[in-house]
């Protein structure tokens, strides 16, 4: 009798490690919320035939307002609880504060673009920069309390500048062009903005730039040559040169660092790939979608990645996919009507 009621016990103990290990993955699939941009034609004649393709010919349509709406929503990752956060037409490229309590996003047409916070249902709605010439792109500060912008004016030279903007509205302007274009970055606890040694862009090839900054701030990755690169900015700058390891893997462009900061998001010919990163040295190249895809980003655990492709089937809308890193498993979230931009995931 003891030994039934034993083999009881272990059965049950391994019924509950079983159910343990199926709700862990099932709350790592779903863990985190996805913010995304929708675009949707007006609602008016021009925007029906630029949807149907009917736009007579010689049509100037580089000002998509006349044509579109853009705004932004948020979902689960496996596409439920759908909520419109924005309704004005005009809001697009959101992004999620590191606490997940906020949402920045820009706002407006060419030459008169303005970036806003949101609290991360929709509400609490603030300006913080206003109807500047073009804000080309921004980082939250790992605090979650200020936004480091790159925002271009429209004068004859040296048009780009770093803006340091609290979520209270408080400007500091970097006017500098010389790291305007991603070389100024948060330092690792989010406490203030810093510069890499000067040294960094006379050492590195001529013409890089747009780094993206591993979450320790230790190194960067890069696009030279078609390739992807890393460098390690403080000791690069106390050196002499810089050197490609030769197993640099093909890059398009790159898209960001996992959470963890051991792995690296690109594309290669347009298609996902990853990379590890270990001791500076790339290891472990792997195409993921093995088709094209864009927007692509990381889930807040690491294990994912979501993207944006064509629906398989009606190869009209965009539709967002999940790819689990490990096993290549990849599975479309949404079946819409309309297309996805700008999607992020935390």
């Amino acid at each position: 009798m003891k030994i039934y009621a034993n083999l009881h016990v272990i059965s049950l103990v391994g019924m509950f490690f079983l159910f343990s290990i199926v709700f862990q993955l099932e709350s790592e699939e779903h863990s985190g919320k996805f913010v995304v941009a929708i675009r949707e034609p007006l609602q008016n004649e021009d925007g029906f035939r630029s949807i149907t393709r009917t736009l007579e010919k010689g049509r100037d349509t580089s000002n998509w307002w006349e044509y579109y709406q853009y705004n932004i929503c948020s979902m689960n990752p496996d596409g439920t609880d759908f909520q419109r956060l924005t309704d004005d037409g005009v809001s697009y490229n959101p992004r999620w504060s590191p606490d997940g309590e906020r949402i920045a996003y820009i706002s407006g047409i060419e030459r008169s673009k303005s970036l806003y916070v949101m609290s991360a249902d929709g509400t609490e709605k603030k300006q913080l920069i206003k109807r500047a010439y073009d804000i080309h792109d921004y980082w939250w500060s790992p605090k979650s309390n200020a936004i480091l912008v790159v925002v271009e004016i429209d004068r004859p030279k040296d048009r780009l500048e770093n803006w340091e903007v609290t979520v209270e509205g408080k400007i500091k302007r970097w006017r500098s062009e010389r790291w305007a274009k991603g070389w100024l970055h948060w330092d690792q606890n989010g406490e203030k903005v810093q510069e890499p040694n000067r040294r960094i862009l006379e050492i590195l090839p001529k013409g890089i730039s747009w780094p993206e900054w591993s979450p320790d701030r230790r190194w960067i990755a890069f696009k030279t040559d078609s390739l992807l690169a890393l460098a390690e900015p403080d000791v690069v700058s106390m050196g002499r040169s810089w050197f490609l390891q030769l197993d640099e893997p093909p890059c398009g462009n790159i898209e960001e660092w996992s959470p963890d900061g051991k792995h690296v998001l690109f594309y290669t010919s347009g298609e996902i790939c990853t990379v590890s990163v270990e001791k500076g040295k790339i290891k472990n190249y792997r195409n993921l979608s093995l088709y094209p895809g864009r927007e692509a980003t990381w889930s807040p655990d690491g294990n994912y990645v979501a993207f944006i492709g064509n629906d398989s089937n009606r190869r009209r809308t965009s539709e967002i996919f999940t790819i689990h890193v490990e096993s290549g498993k990849m599975e479309q979230i949404t079946s819409t009507i309309y297309d996805f931009i700008n999607l992020h995931w935390r």
